[in-house]
């Protein structure tokens, strides 16, 4: 018979120690089936006490616990072509105008939900780097023209 609590508890303390980790490697390390794990997993996102990545290694999100946002970068090399263009330039301007961005850079900023947060500022879409502090993003938002 299996302890529910005991296997939750057994993962929670594992994404303590690893970070952001694919529900495989997780299934290996508590050595139950990747279905099972999976299902644990769901359970501990809707009890909020984990986070689902919308970022995709392969098929699979990546889990983590609330806080543990930031080194999802670790795996920003699996992001690919216009997606991963669209995180270097956010990453690197702080802020993005939506309308003067490229379709597919656009499209992509929409993908890119770890990474990406969008802003009304003068009735106009932005997009704010999620680890750039919101008193630096209001700062660099009235310089965009």
């Amino acid at each position: 018979m299996i302890n529910v609590e005991q296997v939750k508890q057994k993962i929670l303390t594992i994404l303590e120690q690893k970070g952001p980790s694919l529900p495989v490697k997780i299934a290996k390390q508590i050595e139950l089936s990747p279905t099972f794990t999976s299902a644990i997993l769901s359970e501990l996102s809707n009890e909020k006490r984990i986070k689902i990545s919308n970022l995709k290694i392969g098929s699979s999100p990546l889990y983590l616990i609330p806080g543990q946002e930031q080194k999802l970068e670790n795996f920003t090399d699996n992001l690919t072509g216009v997606a991963k263009e669209a995180y270097l330039k956010l990453k690197q301007s702080k802020i993005l105008q939506d309308n003067i961005q490229s379709p597919a850079i656009r499209v992509a900023l929409r993908s890119i939900k770890d990474f990406a947060v969008p802003l009304k500022f003068q009735n106009k879409i932005f997009w704010k780097y999620s680890f750039t502090p919101n008193n630096e993003a209001e700062k660099l938002l009235p310089k965009i023209k």
